[in-house]
This record gives structure tokens, C-alpha cells and sequence, in this order.
């Protein structure tokens, strides 16, 4: 059963508990491109054809979910770097109050005569 396969596949994994376990990296996902010319072009003395609206309608969905993507993208790098400035402040903050904390040990142990 899956359960069994799995339970196998853990307990291995646990015998070889030294060997470093490679895990694959991410992959991020592109989309392509807007397209930089359109290949069906009508001209001046033809009608639009029955199906033209179907071809804007799809040339329309790609774009939009190409531009829905590039500003996930570019909230997503915001929130990171948002995140990532949070942290360090909040490094800082702690490593000064460390820093202040340490001194004032070390001035009460200087201040306290040695036994």
C-alpha cells in the first residue's frame, strides 16, 4: 500500500541518517512575452471575419494574465524586501539592547569588589 511504501522509503532515508539528502531547488515560472507582431492582419477593404473576435478575445486572456503575473511578481519582491528590511532592524534592535546589557554587566562586575 502507499502507506507501506512510504513507511519503507522513511525508514531508509533513517539508516542513511549521515548522507546528506539533496532537495531540488524551485523553479519560478515565466510567462512569455508579449508577441511583437500579429500575424493575422486584416485589410482595409476586408470585414472583420466571424472568428476575429474569438483570436482578440484570446490575444486579450494571454495579456491579462501576463500582467496579473508581473505585478504578483513585483508585490511578491516587495513584500520580501519589506520582510527582509523588518528583519535586520529587528537584528539590530536586539543586538544594541545585547550590546547595552553587556556593558552594564560589565561595569557592575567591575564596580563589585572580587571575592
Amino acid at each position: 500500500t502507499a502507506l507501506e511504501a512510504q513507511q519503507l522509503h522513511v525508514e531508509r532515508l533513517m539508516a542513511r541518517i549521515d548522507k546528506p539528502i539533496h532537495l531540488p531547488e524551485r523553479k519560478e515560472k515565466n510567462l512569455k512575452g508579449p508577441k511583437d507582431f500579429v500575424r493575422n492582419v486584416q485589410g482595409s477593404s476586408a470585414g472583420a471575419g466571424s472568428g476575429e473576435f474569438h483570436v482578440y478575445r484570446a490575444l486579450r486572456r494571454k495579456e491579462y494574465a501576463r500582467q496579473k503575473f508581473l505585478d504578483e511578481s513585483a508585490k511578491e519582491d516587495e513584500e520580501q524586501r519589506a520582510f527582509r528590511e523588518k528583519v535586520e532592524a529587528t537584528k539590530r534592535a536586539e543586538e544594541e539592547r545585547t550590546a547595552k546589557k553587556r556593558e552594564k554587566r560589565k561595569k557592575r562586575q567591575k564596580s563589585q569588589p572580587a571575592k
